[in-house]
């Protein structure tokens, strides 16, 4: 049986769509921390920052963990922060190079040592049920 986490960012300055409520499984321990640095192929690093309250709104913990949208499809690690979502920081962490999304999805090979510390590796995929014919 699986543990669910309930995610909905309102529509506001940092993410003017929002996201619906969503209904998120939880396949791992939830790594919870103040900002993430996440260092790309090409040599960029930016920052990840979990996000709460409309304009301007502040930091907040920002929380990654496996979960997948459905039984049989493969785990993802998932970046959410709070009702405003999160902000990837360009270079320098500066506010002109922030861009506001509902949450992120992390490449396995982005997936920082000290998350993956807390939430393992990727779970396997849950089997498919058999199909029965009458």
């Amino acid at each position: 049986m699986h543990q669910y986490l309930e995610y909905e960012v309102k529509p506001g300055s940092n993410v003017p769509q929002g996201l619906p409520r969503q209904r998120l499984p939880v396949l791992s321990p939830i790594w919870r921390g103040p900002a993430l640095t996440l260092e790309y192929p090409d040599g960029g690093v930016r920052t990840l920052v979990g996000w709460s309250g409309s304009a301007p709104g502040y930091p907040c913990d920002l929380k990654v963990f496996w979960t997948r949208h459905e039984l049989t499809a493969p785990a993802v690690a998932l970046a959410i922060g709070g009702d405003a979502g999160v902000r990837h920081f360009g270079p320098g962490g500066t506010e002109e190079f922030a861009q506001g999304l509902p949450f992120m999805a992390l490449a396995a090979s982005m997936i920082p040592a000290e998350v993956l510390d807390v939430i393992g590796p990727a779970p396997e995929s849950e089997p498919t049920p058999p199909l029965l014919l009458i």
